[in-house]
């Protein structure tokens, strides 16, 4: 029941669109509001989980990192069922801000609690889940959020509380000290290190743009549909739904791939996000554009897993919370700035179809596809040298 606890709550990391589907019967409501400014409701918790990721682990610091993640699903809570019992706009715009905000209490906390718990084989198997929860769970509340929106748009916010047995659950299974870490050559527990070296940098700086290029699939893929004439918004749609299933998909390949080829992992998963856009980049039919489409979500579920392994690999334990929350922060930095990223390489090239945003985005993954494997063909030399339990966790790989 710890090991659900804790994979459950990678569900909530993207629980902030499930409801994207009330957009259009919001805007028919609030007639005075401006669309862009409804349309702002889906993206806003960006802004708080942005800021309160790294925020989180002072907070641990003070009130602990079980309370700290109790504190991010109650106010996940409060954010997402607001919007069911009012219709004051403004209320309902700060309810998405403190969803954000407890999404980003939790967040690193989903990845790095399994890295601090679990060692080796067992490890892999949970990042591996974790991708699959994520996929899953997703999927489930965007539909469950759906078949309430046939009641209106107000019953959609309702799926949120699913929050509540899950509040329930991490304060039964999940033990208090979760998450304080023992120094090797101490007795005493010692608190995380708020300390990020050039190779977490070098991680979140592969976090920003794989997101920041990855959400071109978001912005830009019902255009390409509809501009190349080969289907509808909806049947992008249609496709776009079958990322969730993929993104489980790629939880188990992660587990496989991270057995046999750990050190070349991060550059498999961007190996499928190239391949991915190649065929995004020439398809001229929908089902060219669904594998293309599954296979976005497989190298999303493999690249992300992949970041939080090697920052167990290339950090002390006392530093895997810090650094998991500033890699997280960066990729979704990233994905706010999508839009913007892409607007700025059209302008840049003049050139605005919606096929030329693959085409960018297709060799920004072969690049750092390229860099990726270099890395993995000198993984020894960035492993973190001097912890007793990466020694451990390398003798239970071999």
């Amino acid at each position: 029941m710890t090991r659900f606890a804790i994979l459950i709550l990678s569900v909530f990391t993207v629980s902030a669109g499930a409801t994207a589907a009330t957009i259009p019967l919001m805007m028919k409501s609030f007639p005075n509001i401006s669309s862009t400014t409804i349309e702002l409701l889906m993206t806003i918790p960006s802004l708080g989980i942005i800021a309160f990721t790294p925020v989180s682990n002072w907070v641990a610091d003070l009130i602990s990192v079980k309370k700290t993640i109790m504190t991010g699903l109650v106010l996940i809570f409060l954010g997402g069922v607001i919007p069911a019992v009012t219709v004051n706009f403004l209320l309902i715009f700060a309810s998405r801000i403190i969803l954000g905000l407890g999404t980003g209490l939790l967040m690193s906390f989903s990845q790095s609690l399994i890295i601090q718990l679990y060692q080796g084989r067992e490890q892999q198997r949970m990042l591996g889940l974790s991708s699959v929860f994520q996929g899953l769970g997703m999927f489930v509340m965007t539909y469950a959020a759906g078949v309430l929106l046939n009641s209106g748009w107000q019953m959609s916010y309702w799926v949120y509380l699913i929050v509540l047995p899950i509040i329930l659950l991490v304060g039964v299974y999940v033990p208090k000290t979760v998450g304080k870490v023992t120094d090797s050559n101490q007795s005493e527990i010692v608190t995380d290190s708020k300390k990020i070296d050039s190779k977490i940098w070098t991680l979140a700086l592969f976090a920003f743009l794989f997101n920041a290029t990855f959400a071109f699939i978001s912005i830009k893929f019902a255009l390409l549909v509809v501009s190349r004439n080969y289907g509808t918004a909806a049947d992008a749609s249609t496709l776009l739904g079958l990322m969730a299933f993929a993104m489980a998909a790629g939880g188990f390949i992660f587990m496989f791939v991270q057995k046999h080829w750990f050190k070349f992992t991060t550059a498999i998963g961007l190996g499928f996000a190239t391949i991915s856009f190649l065929i995004l980049t020439i398809s001229r039919s929908l089902m060219l554009s669904g594998i293309g489409v599954i296979l976005v979500g497989i190298s999303v579920s493999i690249f992300m897993a992949s970041m939080v392994a090697n920052i167990n690999r290339m950090t002390s334990a006392s530093q895997v919370a810090f650094s998991t929350s500033v890699v997280m922060t960066c990729a979704n930095v990233g994905t706010l700035l999508s839009p913007y990223f892409a607007k700025t390489l059209s302008n840049l090239f003049d050139n605005q179809e919606a096929g030329f945003t693959f085409e960018a985005g297709l060799i920004i993954f072969a690049i750092l596809f390229v860099i990726a494997t270099f890395v993995g063909m000198n993984y020894s030399k960035l492993e973190y040298k001097n912890s007793s339990d990466l020694s451990n966790n390398m003798n239970a790989q071999n």
